[in-house]
């Protein structure tokens, strides 16, 4: 009896591990919790099943992440501008810039002069001793002609150009060996001709905003809202020392 009590311990420790495995993820914007994905172990897939609603109530304009299983959530928080952490930052996010400025098409001279506007910068509110930031960043170059050359050669009438850089980067502890980190960015252009019209760019421009972070042990998923214009979308990002990784995308009209 007693080698037959130990088999079934043996066979059920493994079973119960991967009931354990399976997590669901998914944003709660006040009306019901909307599914994202559900991940067991490294593999990711789409949903329709949404995890339990937590004690936190999201809204349309801010939904709460929401995990189930062996995963926690991190609440996001916003960098005081012109606090320690936002001095520490600030300097690499402009550099970070710098460099996605020479790869792009637009004419360096009339870069010069215009200031780099760093917008945000947002980090977990969990304290860690290396932690991550994602940022925002912007040039708006104002009513001027022939700044982007177009497919055919030519160059666009006047009008505005605003580059935008985001990305996360990784602040190194001072005094300790590990440096600083650019895991990953990207880089868009908006151009919104001067015709007398008002300025739409901002309606129609992609938004990217952190919403949560998901723990599932050691890996961090940074869950973010995307917006342009009428469209919505959701976006898991693994964010780490490797680099960044998109690992799911959601339409919240999909279920």
């Amino acid at each position: 009896m007693l080698r037959v009590l130990i088999f079934v311990a043996l066979w059920a420790a493994p079973i119960a591990a991967a009931q354990r495995s399976a997590i669901l993820i998914g944003v709660d914007d006040g009306a019901r919790v909307r599914p994202l994905a559900r991940v067991e172990g490294r593999a990711w897939s789409p949903t329709c099943d949404a995890p339990s609603r937590g004690q936190t109530r999201g809204t349309a304009q801010r939904p709460v992440v929401v995990a189930s299983g062996d995963a926690q959530v991190e609440a996001i928080h916003y960098v005081p501008r012109g606090g320690v952490a936002w001095r520490q930052v600030e300097p690499m996010v402009t550099r970070i810039f710098q460099v996605q400025e020479r790869l792009q098409n637009v004419s360096l001279n009339v870069l010069v002069g215009i200031p780099t506007d760093v917008e945000s910068i947002a980090t977990s509110v969990e304290p860690a001793t290396r932690p991550i930031y994602y940022f925002t960043a912007s040039k708006t170059i104002p009513n001027r002609p022939g700044l982007v050359a177009t497919t055919d050669g030519e160059l666009e009438p006047q009008g505005d150009l605003r580059m935008e850089v985001v990305g996360w980067v990784r602040a190194g502890a001072s005094g300790a060996a590990d440096k600083n980190l650019a895991l990953g960015s990207n880089t868009t252009l908006t151009w919104e001709q001067a015709d007398g019209r008002p300025l739409r760019t901002a309606a129609r421009r992609t938004q990217l905003t952190p919403l949560g972070i998901v723990r599932i042990g050691d890996v961090g998923i940074w869950v973010m809202q995307g917006r342009a214009g009428e469209s919505r979308w959701f976006s898991l990002y693994d964010v780490g020392i490797g680099g960044v990784r998109m690992v799911a995308r959601s339409d919240p009209q999909q279920c």
